[in-house]
C-alpha cells in the first residue's frame, strides 16, 4: 500500500467510523477495518486477539485488544468515554483506561507484556510508549487521522 493509497483509506475509515462507537459490539469491526483498510494487514484476525481472558486478576477481566506481532496492548471504550477519566472497575477500583490496560499488562509473562499501550474510544486514540511511560502520550483524533496515519506505525 503506497502512502497515497493509505491517506485515502485513513480519509474514508475516518468518514466511516466518525459517528459510531459502542464499545461491546463495535470494537472488533473497528480494528479489523482498521488494520486491513488502513495499514493493509492482509486476515488481520489472525494479528490481532481480541477478549483475551487475563486469568491472574479475575474472572471478569478481558483484554480488548492483543497485538503480539508488535507489543500492542489495546483498551477499547465507548465513543463517549473520557480516555484520562476514572472509570469503576469489576473489583470496585477506580482506574482510567491506561491504569486499566497496565493493570493488564503487569499480570503476563515478561515475554508478553506490550512496548505500546492503546486507548482508544472510537474518536482518540493515546498512545504510550512503555519505554517511557512518564512521557506524554501521542494523541490521534480520529477526524485528523488520514494526516497522522504514517506518524502511527505501531500497528504494523
Amino acid at each position: 500500500m503506497t502512502n497515497s493509497e493509505q491517506t485515502i483509506a485513513a480519509k474514508e475509515f475516518a468518514e466511516y467510523w466518525k459517528d459510531k462507537g459502542y464499545e461491546k459490539g463495535e470494537s472488533q469491526k473497528f480494528w479489523l477495518s482498521l488494520l486491513s483498510k488502513v495499514y493493509g494487514i492482509k486476515e488481520p484476525e489472525k494479528f490481532i486477539i481480541f477478549e483475551d481472558q487475563e486469568p491472574h486478576i479475575d474472572h471478569t477481566s478481558f483484554i480488548d485488544g492483543n497485538i503480539p506481532t508488535t507489543h500492542v496492548l489495546i483498551e477499547q471504550k465507548s465513543i463517549n468515554k473520557d480516555l484520562r477519566q476514572a472509570i469503576k472497575q469489576s473489583d470496585g477500583t477506580l482506574l482510567n483506561p491506561f491504569q486499566q490496560a497496565k493493570r493488564y499488562a503487569s499480570e503476563l509473562p515478561y515475554s508478553q507484556r506490550p512496548r505500546w499501550i492503546v486507548t482508544c474510544n472510537f474518536k482518540s486514540f493515546l498512545v504510550y510508549d512503555m519505554e517511557k511511560p512518564t512521557r506524554r502520550t501521542r494523541r490521534n483524533i480520529i477526524r485528523e487521522f488520514r494526516e497522522r496515519i504514517l506518524q502511527t506505525r505501531i500497528f504494523s
